[in-house]
This record gives structure tokens, sequence and C-alpha cells, in this order.
């Protein structure tokens, strides 16, 4: 139970702090960051840690067959989207205030769908109970972080790309929240997916394909179908701003190196949340991916603190959505006790 807890909260730290050097590449374009990102993450490290891992590779996606692969490269295509919002959002309003909205979103969809799929029964009882408990206290200290948001005086230090400098910070601030918004609209469908294609897991399973990486077979034609939907996004920008000229710049190989970082550190939290489901069973989905994206939020939240990017009255709003966000991670441990005492009687 408490292995599952662990690995999970690890998983949100490298996500909410694989974007920390994007801090250090202002004068490289936003699409040239992410495209490097997105394309080591996306396209570069999903089939080779496959490769590496998942014995069988070819035989288990002929055994899948092309009409759950389809699927699955449908799904991509439109979560893909996800990034290109997320990606906008953070250099806009900040590490931070992307996690916190965007997680917020997914905390609802992405826990209730396969809660509801998987076990209706639970909502009516104390299970479902402390569940709402943790997605509620989530939400508002997601809203409070937010507020904290449009509080802060600061410009972001990640981008310049895509501000306007006539508009107010405020102003500002709450394009990246709405852009964040969307992001998570979208972003669960990884989460909800992954709970619908179990098969595909299944069958990588069957192979001899540890738990860390049997949900690699899933996201190489998931993640490979969103680069397709932020690739098309980047060729826009690059012909618009004329940006892709900045591979042949001097400083382009340590920004090349930074991206890739960023993009290593994130799949590594990837890797470290499938890994965590199946230490807490059939309630994985339900459990973990909330705990996750919470962990996400706070320890995004703490890295731009130590930079200093929040100080006086928005620091303050933002430790009581942090606070929020902290008890909602009580709660959810608290229901993975009960699901654990639940099961073993």
């Amino acid at each position: 139970m408490y292995t599952g807890i662990l690995i999970a909260v690890l998983a949100g730290i490298c996500l909410g702090t694989c974007f920390l050097p994007m801090r250090y590449m202002k004068a490289f374009a936003w699409e040239n960051t992410w495209f490097v990102w997105s394309f080591t993450g996306l396209v570069i490290l999903p089939p080779l840690i496959a490769l590496l891992t998942v014995p069988d590779l070819f035989e288990i996606f002929s055994e899948i067959g092309w009409n759950t692969t389809a699927a699955v490269l449908g799904v991509g295509l439109v979560a893909g989207t996800s990034g290109i919002f997320l990606g906008r959002g953070l250099a806009i309003a900040g590490m931070a205030i992307a996690n916190s909205v965007m997680n917020g979103v997914s905390l609802v969809v992405g826990s209730f769908v396969p809660l509801i799929k998987n076990h209706p029964e639970a909502l009516s009882g104390r299970i479902g109970g402390t569940l709402l408990g943790g997605l509620l206290l989530a939400v508002a200290g997601v809203v409070i972080c937010s507020v904290a948001g449009s509080q802060r005086s600061k410009e972001s230090a990640y981008s310049t790309v895509g501000k306007d400098t006539k508009r107010s910070g405020r102003a500002i601030a709450l394009a990246g929240i709405v852009l964040c918004l969307i992001a998570g609209m979208l972003t669960p469908l990884q989460n909800i997916g992954l709970d619908y294609a179990g098969r595909m897991t299944e069958i990588a399973h069957s192979h001899g394909a540890p738990d860390a990486f049997k949900s690699f077979v899933y996201f190489i034609p998931y993640l490979g179908a969103s680069f397709v939907s932020n690739g098309i996004y980047f060729a826009i920008l690059w012909r618009k701003n004329g940006t892709l000229k900045q591979f042949r710049g001097p400083q382009a190989a340590r920004y090349v190196g930074l991206a890739s970082l960023m993009a290593v550190v994130w799949m590594l939290g990837i890797i470290l949340y499938g890994w965590a489901i199946p230490w807490i069973g059939s309630y994985g989905p339900v459990i973990v991916w909330p705990m996750m994206l919470v962990t996400t939020s706070i320890a995004s939240a703490l890295a731009e603190y130590l930079y200093g990017d929040w100080e006086g009255r928005a620091l303050r709003t933002l430790g009581l959505g942090l606070t929020a966000l902290s008890l909602s991670i009580v709660m959810f441990s608290y229901s993975n006790y009960i699901i654990q005492q639940s099961s073993s009687r």
C-alpha cells in the first residue's frame, strides 16, 4: 500500500519540476523548446524504453490487433493538443499555476470516470465519500492557487513568447489559466484511455513485461499520435515567426540538451506513475492519478518559491491553496487505507 503511495509521490515530483530548465531558455523560441521536448518525450523515448524492457514487442502488437491500436492512435491525436495548451499556458502563467489549474480539472475527470466504470458501488459508501472529500479539497486548492496567480505581479520566468505587453499582468495570467483549463480537460484522456485499453497491458504482461513498463505498449501509439498534433502547430509557428533558424545558433546545442533533459525527467514521472498503479490494485487509476497530480502541483509551487517567484499577498494565497492540496493527499491516502482494509477481509 505505502509503496504505491511513495512511487506516486515521486512521479508527481518529477512531473512537477521537469520544466524548470525553461527558465534558462527564454532566448530560445517556445516552439523550438516544445518541439525538442515533445519529439524526445513522445517519439524517441517510448519505443526505445519498450524495446529495452518489453519482451516480444512486435509479437505483442500483432496480438493486440490493428483495431485497438487504431483506437489508441485516434485518442492520442486528440489528446495531443493538451500539450500545446499546457505549453502555452505554462509560458504565460508559470509552472505552479499551469500544473495546479490543469491538474484540478484532470483530478475530477481522470479519477471519477475509472471509478464509475470499475467500482460504481463505491460511490455510495465510505470509499466514495472519502474520495469525494479529497477531490473537493483538491479543486478548492486549485481555485485558490489560480487566484494567487492573478495576484502575482512578476512575469513568467519561463518564456516571453506569446505575451501581449499591452495587457495587464492579471489579464495575461487569466489567459494562461484558460489555456491550462483546456489542457486539463484533454489530459485525462491518457488516464481514461489507459484504463479502457487494459487489454494491451495485459497482453504485454503475459509476455513478461514488468509492471513499470508494460504500459509502454499503449504509450507508443498514444504518444506518437500526440506528437502529430503538436508537430502541425510547430510547423505553423516556424513559418509565421521564422524561428526554425535558431537551431543553427551558437547556443542551440545547449538549449536542445536542456529541452531533452526536460523530456527525460518527464518520462521518469510517467514510468513511476505506471509502476505505482499495480501496487494499489484495481483502484490504482482512482488513487494514483489524483495523488500524482496533487503532488505535481505542490512540487512545482515549492520549486518556484525557492526561486523567489512568490512573495507578499500572492504567496499567502498560494500557501492556502497548497494547504488544501496537501489535505487532499491525506484524504486520498486514507481512502487507500480503507480499500486495503476492505480487500484483506
